[in-house]
């Protein structure tokens, strides 16, 4: 083998070297690359997840605020219903009380218009006084009647 084929040879296995070190490098670049997308993705589905948690830990913050919220205006609520009863009853307690008062003057008052007539009667007065005793003795039967 002369020394121009041996060249040849050695220019060839050269060549051959060089393309399998190119392959190889883009080879590597390739995987590379993917790696680096691969890396990359999987930080947003982490991020993904990350904020999916985050979400649900704002959500039940947010959940948390508003029924202690809730559970206030409630309170509020309870307390002015329960002192608004407590009105009414010493409202309604105290109007009682003022009419069984007033229902008390009256008869007094009734007695003694009643005992007034009658005595006017009893002097021999006529007229309005006998028209008045009479509307007040049906008034004081039908009221006597009603209840």
């Amino acid at each position: 083998m002369d020394a121009t084929e041996l060249l040849k040879e050695v220019e060839h296995i050269a060549v051959i070297i060089m393309a399998v070190w190119g392959f190889w490098k883009v080879i590597a670049e390739i995987i590379k690359n993917i790696n680096a997308r691969h890396d990359k993705e999987q930080k947003w589905d982490e991020m993904v997840v990350k904020s999916e948690e985050e979400k649900q830990r704002i959500y039940g913050e947010i959940s948390r605020n508003v029924q202690e919220e809730r559970d206030k205006i409630y309170d509020r609520y309870d307390n002015k219903l329960m002192e608004l009863e407590q009105k009414i009853d010493t409202t309604h307690a105290d109007t009682e009380a003022k009419l069984q008062e007033i229902v008390a003057v009256l008869t007094v008052l009734t007695r003694g218009q009643l005992a007034a007539l009658d005595g006017l009667k009893q002097q021999g007065c006529n007229g309005q006084v006998t028209k008045a005793k009479e509307e007040l003795d049906n008034f004081l039967m039908n009221k006597a009647v009603d209840l």
